[in-house]
């Protein structure tokens, strides 16, 4: 598609999300031309009953005249009251069924979406960009549709009553009108791209340098970060500079239009129609009785391509494809897990399993037999930006019930493995199989029912202990809560309020809150808890290692299937099975440094 034609195209694609509000619209629409009606209709009065006086005096009540105005006056401002009213109504209802639709195509897309684009830009689009949509959805329609029939209604009113030299010369300051809010529209819509660009930029580039604060001033690379920040500012800078002179052009320009407009029409109709003289002085009214309702027109020029901008910002990232194809039909696990629907809701009915006491429990397949938990079977994987793999002819067999360890430096391929176990990639080469099933026949919503992640970094509400932990469960009782914290070795009372992101906690705190959390999780798969995968990726490296020791042996403990990923040797150690990875390869323990 050109850039030429994506304007229209989400323009009808807006005109078309917006169709469920049609009736309130239509409501803004037909308040907006009555208002726009009286308003000139207030201008237009005054001069009809100079010029009625000037040629038939006496026979025009002044009081008559106040009286039409306080009406038309008053009449202006309530319909103009329920445009507003019954417009932003409208966007704001359909701003938030368009969150909504941007949530449900973003999520498939995550976490790796996060990866490929930046949270920051993703924030951007999904927050910033939903809301500078509302300019169309309040603001352009029925303005849009008043500026097209309002002009036609003056001309032809014209026409009638003072003749078709004196309407022609109004229609030509109309379209000037038009024309002049069209000044400059090719430009003001690469404005709009480049803005869009330079601000998800800047907002990236803050993220990154706050996330980043102690390597930055550590290093003394502070002033490189800020030569880069002013760097991006001046881009963003250029172009609001360049779109505030085709604003004051078309300021301008609009100015000379009303005043030069109204003298032409004067002109034109004295010397063409010099009998009636209150249906040209009306006329001449006319041109700045309509001038709110083009002004409109210029003012969209800046509003409407931002919006159109942000439309195809949030179209690209919501209608991105998924970086893992999903398949039509889901093959069912093999193992003790039941089939499950894409959208059928986690009963939240605690955790089940042979190592959780005081709490429902459901019958599991025994650990080891013929059964698979998970399985990596030659597989190889490389990122789209990077040339070289980043694992290459990985095999790995987890048996039910067991544990099995994975170490290795910082970026031999540990936390991708993790992402496999996920499906939130699928390999280059070789397969991940997830219940004796491929993960790519599985789908990522039956793998993401499976294995349960905690990490190295979790995100945490700030709200209190037990609200994080219902995020995994919304109907678990206190007492699973409290189970799960327990198994993490997590002292952390209930109710106990953690702070933005738990900044009010330490760093342990906050992996073991999150590990409990990953407990939780673990419970609600189909199997049980001993049917689910738990993938601990660094998930303790905040602790010390007697605390590391306990968390991992109460995770063995549940009897589910566990994938631990560690730094340190010493954590690895209650581990059934130990690999060491090396360059994204499998080498011998002992060959680490």
């Amino acid at each position: 598609m050109t850039q030429r034609n994506r304007p229209m195209t989400d323009l009808r694609w807006l005109l078309a999300f917006a169709a469920p509000a049609r009736g309130v619209l239509a409501v803004s629409v037909l308040a907006r031309l009555l208002g726009h009606t009286a308003s000139a209709a207030a201008l237009a009065l005054p001069a009809w009953a100079i010029g009625a006086a000037l040629t038939q005096p006496g026979d025009l009540s002044v009081l008559v005249v106040v009286a039409g105005l306080i009406v038309l006056a008053l009449a202006a401002g309530a319909l103009r009251y329920l445009e507003q009213l019954t417009g932003h109504l409208a966007a704001f209802r359909l701003l938030g069924e368009l969150r909504i639709w941007v949530m449900h195509r973003v999520l498939p897309q995550a976490p790796a979406v996060i990866d490929v684009r930046g949270a920051a830009r993703v924030l951007d689009v999904a927050v910033r960009d939903v809301d500078r949509i509302e300019v169309f959805f309040a603001h352009t329609i029925a303005p849009a549709i008043s500026a097209v029939l309002l002009p036609a209604a003056a001309i032809g009113f014209t026409a009638a009553t003072a003749g078709p030299p004196t309407a022609l010369s109004l229609a030509l300051v109309l379209a000037a009108g038009w024309a002049v809010s069209l000044l400059g529209r090719g430009a003001g819509r690469q404005t709009a791209r480049v803005l869009g660009r330079a601000r998800g930029d800047i907002t990236q580039h803050v993220a990154d340098s706050l996330r980043v604060r102690d390597v930055i001033q550590g290093a003394g690379t502070l002033e490189e970060r800020l030569a880069a920040m002013r760097e991006l500012d001046a881009r963003l800078g250029a172009a609001l500079t360049a779109r505030s002179r085709r604003a004051g052009v078309r300021h301008g320009a609009t100015a000379m239009r009303v005043w030069g407009g109204t003298l032409l029409v004067l002109l034109v109709g004295l010397a063409t129609a010099p009998g009636a003289l209150p249906a040209v002085l009306l006329a001449a009214a006319l041109v700045p009785g309509t001038a709110t309702g083009l002004d409109t027109l210029e003012r969209l020029a800046v509003s409407l391509p931002a919006g159109l901008e942000a439309t195809r910002r949030v179209r690209e990232l919501a209608e991105a494809s998924p970086l893992v194809p999903e398949p039509s039909e889901p093959t069912a696990p093999t193992g003790p897990t039941a089939p499950i629907s894409p959208i059928s809701p986690i009963s939240p009915t605690g955790l089940r399993g042979p190592g959780f006491s005081g709490v429902s429990t459901q019958a599991t397949a025994p650990a080891g037999g013929s059964r698979i938990a998970a399985e990596l079977t030659d597989v190889t994987f490389r990122y789209p930006d990077r040339p070289d793999p980043v694992l290459e002819s990985i095999s790995l067999h987890l048996a039910p019930g067991t544990t099995v360890g994975i170490t290795g430096p910082t970026g031999s391929g540990k936390s991708t493995i993790a992402r496999l176990l996920q499906r939130h990639r699928d390999p280059e080469a070789g397969t991940v199989t997830i219940d004796g099933v491929d993960a790519r026949r599985l789908g990522s919503t039956q793998v993401q029912r499976i294995v349960a992640v905690a990490d190295q970094d979790p995100f945490l509400l700030d709200a209190t202990v037990a609200a994080n932990l219902r995020l995994a469960a919304p109907g678990a009782p206190d007492a699973a809560l409290e189970e799960v914290l327990r198994t993490a070795c997590s002292p952390l009372p209930l109710d106990r309020c953690i702070g933005p992101r738990g900044s009010a906690l330490s760093g342990g705190e906050r992996q073991r809150l999150a590990l409990a959390r990953t407990v939780l999780r673990a419970g609600q798969a189909p199997g049980g808890i001993a049917g689910a995968i738990l993938v601990l990726d660094e998930a303790t490296s905040h602790q010390d290692p007697l605390t590391q020791e306990r968390v991992v042996a109460g995770v063995q403990r549940l009897g589910t299937s566990t994938v631990v990923i560690a730094h340190r040797h010493e954590t690895l150690r209650p581990a059934d099975h130990l690999i060491h990875l090396e360059n994204g390869r499998v080498v011998p323990a002992d060959s680490s440094c």
